[in-house]
């Protein structure tokens, strides 16, 4: 059931109701049927290596000196599946088995779509086949490993009708989540957005970090497209609100976090995202939802400069999704002066339910390949990890 996104008043109990009767029940199978994006006619404006606009090999994973480095992976999390109280967290062995020598995931700025509620109880869940609440020490987990840019927007944002926030009191899952995020992010550095309350959705999360050796003040965002309304987590009507703040945010970079559900909104989702770089001043869009890959374009802003859209990462690490090895880690060089993207990479990955792992094979021929080229970088616990890269004119 699709309703219009007209204005109308109504109480927070019969929003919830509303909020319920639109779900639709999910899967992993549904959502992955035919998602993959054929981007490669899609104008953008990157050189393969054997071009002579390129001027740099790929950067191996386990440097970047010389870049400021941003990396991003699609739907994670390590949830109970309508469990009354969130597992313990897994996903601390499971990163530490994928990335030992912290090479893979070695970004300035590391992003992860965590699509599941935060929390430690869910009294009841919205009526949907599955429902996620994972445990904040899971978040932490993750932020020990490198993540600390993550998106809550996303069709499980809300999965928790009635939960508890970190004092007890109970409240809807989406604004615990937002409570334990903000104790999270008050303790370490990190940024996260997309859920909580309303009121608080249409602003970006702003953090300056210290990245090679310069400070540099981050606004990020977090929104998802899908069919049925949304109470407390960013969705379509706050997209504009959401983007004119970006936009004029006295910020360095602007980094959006883009989540879609169905083929329909993940259309509407890529138009946006283009938006976003062309428009709004971003710099990256790190977009996921299908739980499958789609292509990668680099896009010039009406201010100057280009901007890097990734339109489907897949699945990374997620305990409660059906295995999957179409999923692409996406990663950005910036220059560290101009911060101008000099060098766009993918790292395909297999996702494995409580277990990730890089795709050794050759690159299936559905990878986006438009203007990529490919490569094997070899690192200490992966041998032979392709790698497809292009440089940006």
């Amino acid at each position: 059931m699709r309703r219009s996104f007209s204005v109308m008043i109504v109480t927070a109990v019969s929003a919830l109701q509303m909020l319920n009767a639109c779900r639709r029940p999910d899967s992993p199978q549904e959502e992955a049927d035919a998602m993959a994006v054929n981007e490669q006619r899609d104008a953008d404006y990157t050189a393969k290596i054997n071009d002579n606009a390129a001027i740099r090999a790929a950067v191996p994973l386990e440097s970047g000196m010389d870049f400021i480095d941003i990396r991003g992976v699609g739907d994670s999390a390590w949830s109970g599946l309508r469990a009354p109280s969130a597992p313990a967290s897994g996903i601390k062995a499971a990163l530490n088995k994928f990335d030992p020598s912290r090479k893979i995931l070695k970004g300035d700025l590391n992003f992860i779509n965590w699509e599941s509620g935060v929390g430690e109880r869910c009294q009841s869940y919205f009526n949907v086949d599955y429902a996620f609440m994972s445990n904040p020490s899971a978040i932490m987990d993750a932020f020990d490993h490198g993540f600390n840019l993550f998106g809550l927007a996303n069709n499980h944002s809300e999965d928790c009708s009635s939960g508890f926030d970190p004092a007890g009191k109970a409240v809807s899952g989406a604004v615990a989540s937002a409570g334990f995020m903000k104790n999270l992010s008050n303790q370490k550095p990190m940024l996260w957005h997309g859920a909580g309350p309303a009121a608080d959705l249409s602003s970006p999360s702003i953090l300056t970090f210290s990245l090679k050796g310069r400070l540099v003040k981050v606004a990020f965002g977090s929104v998802t497209f899908q069919d049925w309304q949304c109470v407390e987590s960013a969705c379509e009507p706050q997209v504009q609100s959401l983007f004119n703040q970006m936009r004029d945010a006295a910020v360095d970079l602007r980094i959006l976090s883009l989540h879609s559900q169905g083929s329909a909104a993940f259309g509407r989702g890529k138009v946006w995202a283009e938006k976003f770089i062309r428009d709004y001043t971003g710099n990256v869009v790190f977009a996921h939802g299908p739980h499958t890959w789609a292509g990668v374009k680099v896009l010039d802003r009406a201010t100057g400069g280009k901007g890097v859209v990734f339109h489907g990462l897949g699945n990374f690490l997620h305990n409660q999704v059906a295995p999957n090895p179409d999923n692409l880690i996406g990663r950005v060089l910036l220059d560290t002066k101009t911060l101008n993207p000099l060098q766009v990479q993918v790292i395909p990955v297999l996702n494995n339910a409580y277990d990730v792992d890089v795709v050794l094979a050759s690159p299936s021929k559905n990878l986006p390949a438009a203007n990529l080229t490919w490569t094997r970088a070899q690192l200490q616990a992966h041998h032979d990890v392709p790698v497809g890269f292009a440089n940006i004119k």
